[in-house]
């Protein structure tokens, strides 16, 4: 039975663990829907093609941390690491690319293979937003605005840093100029390492390797390279922060890690999570959608890392409402009968029908231990009367109602 275990990095979970990743989830689901995004689900399966012209061949998920495989028609599929690629293949794939603003939203789990660490997995659960077909900076600060949200519905800390990367003929001339920059030191970098940078120059501004670091404190930065229509748009996207009241940090080594990124970018950091401290990052990618076959349409959006967040947040443990014990097995099911009523009657009620042989003593004590608020103990006399003995566990209060007035009493 040695083989019966989990895979490294990905974590069976329950208790605590779900509870919180559930808390997570509900406020996004309940914020994304408070600004009128849709849902969208993709499959986990995508084909690895999708990936290799979405985040770059040369990326770090596509060199090392796809989880790949030959299906039995010969495609190289893979588990998607990421869901803005995805979400975008399937606009494409269903048609739905007209001209209407479009605001989806999606959550799952997503898979690198990378080493497991603080804040970082192999399976892990993403939520991300995408807003399709605005091009202004309009849409920089909405999608903004939601994720920044969702943190302090969450009562999350946050510092949020933004960057600008300008468009395509932009970023090619930063990239010609780093790789020129990089010339000057090749003999300090390992043939792996310089052949890497060469390919996409521009990953290693914001590398955690202080060797790379100390090598590009000289470098110029992309603003020295951007159009004046394009510094204009980043202006008028921080004037928006800043009449938004929105805090925030330029940080000119911000750069993302996938190719697609185009114009602003931004993550918004949290401590308390080692290294792995951004919790939520995105940007525009207004190439992407017209570089995997579809039209030409702007987009931005972000993905925040629920699992992350989980690990973080604060939570307080819920009383659970009321346990329903029984004297003996005949008193089951009038119980069942009764804990079924008051689920039917009051709307997110958390009712324990207790199944065991316990004595009522020991079921008390469970009742306790569980955090129930109330319970009540069926038996005979009970059936009879249809009467009830509610005992508050918190203060030791003891009402005796009748099925209606016990109704009203919960609902209260």
């Amino acid at each position: 039975m040695k083989d019966l275990k989990t895979i490294r990095g990905m974590p069976d979970l329950y208790d605590e663990d779900v509870e919180r990743i559930s808390i997570v989830e509900n406020i996004c689901l309940e914020t994304f829907k408070s600004f009128n995004f849709q849902e969208f689900r993709t499959p986990i399966v995508e084909n690895k093609t999708l990936f290799q012209r979405s985040v770059g061949e040369s990326s770090d998920i596509i060199q090392k941390e796809v989880y790949e495989f030959e299906d039995r028609n010969g495609e190289i599929l893979c588990l998607r690491p990421e869901g803005t690629a995805g979400l975008v293949r399937a606009l494409i794939t269903n048609g739905l690319m007209n001209d209407e603003i479009k605001k989806f939203f999606y959550l799952g789990p997503m898979f690198r293979y990378e080493r497991p660490q603080k804040g970082r997995k192999r399976q892990f659960f993403q939520a991300g937003a995408e807003l399709i077909g605005e091009e202004s900076t309009k849409s920089d600060v909405e999608i903004i605005l939601l994720a920044k949200t969702i943190l302090e519905k969450l009562n999350v800390k946050y510092t949020l840093e933004i960057n600008y990367l300008g468009k395509e003929d932009s970023l090619n001339s930063y990239r010609s100029y780093l790789r020129k920059y990089l010339q000057n030191f090749k003999d300090e970098l390992s043939e792996k390492v310089y052949s890497r940078l060469q390919r996409n120059p521009i990953r290693a501004i914001d590398s955690k390797d202080s060797n790379i670091q100390e090598i590009f404190k000289k470098a110029s930065d992309i603003s020295d390279f951007l159009k004046k229509e394009e510094k204009e748009s980043f202006e008028r996207t921080i004037k928006s922060l800043k009449d938004l009241k929105i805090d925030f940090n330029l940080n000119k080594n911000l750069v993302r890690g996938l190719d697609y990124y185009t114009g602003t970018v931004f993550e918004f950091t949290v401590d308390g999570l080692g290294a792995q401290n951004a919790v939520i990052g995105g940007g525009r990618y207004d190439n992407l959608i017209k570089d995997l076959g579809g039209r030409d349409l702007p987009a931005i959006g972000f993905a925040l890392g629920i699992d992350r967040l989980a690990e973080i947040i604060n939570v307080t443990t819920r009383k659970k409402d009321i346990f329903i014990g029984s004297v003996d097995d005949d008193s089951i099911n009038f119980a069942q009968y009764i804990g079924n009523k008051l689920r039917e009657n009051i709307k997110g009620l958390v009712v324990e029908n207790y199944l065991g042989n316990a004595n009522v003593a020991k079921q008390l004590k469970k009742a306790n231990s569980q955090g129930f608020k109330f319970a009540i103990i069926v038996g005979q006399e009970e059936q009879n009367t249809n009467s009830f003995k509610l005992k508050n566990l918190l203060d030791g209060s003891e009402n005796t109602l009748n099925e209606i007035e016990l109704v009203e009493f919960l609902n209260g």
